[in-house]
Formats: C-alpha cells, sequence, structure tokens
C-alpha cells in the first residue's frame, strides 16, 4: 500500500474547508461583508432567536403578562426565571423594564 504524503499537521484527506474551496469557483464565493445582517446577540449571548421582548406598563405584573402571551397566567414562572438577570423577586417589575417571553 502507498501512503500519500501530506504537509505536517494536515490530515491525509484534508480539511473540509479545503474541499469546499476546491469545489467552488473563485468567482463563485462571497465576501463575508455580502452576507446578511443578523442580529449578532441572540448568538453572541446564547439566547434564543425566537425570544420575543416585553416592555412592562404601569399596573402589569408577570401574571397578566403571562396570560396575555401565553393564555395562562399561573405560567407566570417561565418568564421570571428567563429574566432572572434582571429580577430578584417576581412581585418587583418595574415600569420600562423589557422582559424576555420565552
Amino acid at each position: 500500500m502507498v501512503e500519500k504524503k501530506t504537509s505536517p499537521g494536515l490530515p491525509a484527506w484534508g480539511t473540509p474547508d479545503a474541499k469546499i474551496a476546491a469545489a467552488k469557483p473563485a468567482a463563485a464565493t462571497k465576501p463575508a461583508a455580502a452576507a446578511r445582517p443578523t442580529d449578532a446577540a441572540p448568538a453572541a449571548t446564547g439566547a434564543n432567536p425566537y425570544t420575543q421582548w416585553y416592555e412592562v406598563k404601569k399596573g402589569d405584573t408577570l401574571w397578566k403578562i403571562a396570560k396575555e402571551h401565553y393564555g395562562d397566567g399561573s405560567l407566570y414562572p417561565e418568564i421570571f426565571k428567563a429574566n432572572q438577570d434582571v429580577l430578584s423577586d417576581p412581585d418587583k417589575i418595574q415600569v420600562g423594564q423589557k422582559l424576555r417571553i420565552p
């Protein structure tokens, strides 16, 4: 059996990027700047890109917000869990706070 010689540190089969680059003509590749714009915050924070945001209004409670978004106020602990970085008590929300609605 004859071994294929490769440069040190490069596997005999090459790298996935090398195979993709070899398969595509240079004119077909798009520069990174041409990629569609995305919101980098969800990827950077690990947040779900489908998370909704809600701004607390006067008279709101987590129960009312859960009732409005989920149809069941008893699911308010889900909103509280998703916002523990800004809420220390589910009964102490402030007008103007932006809460994640998972």
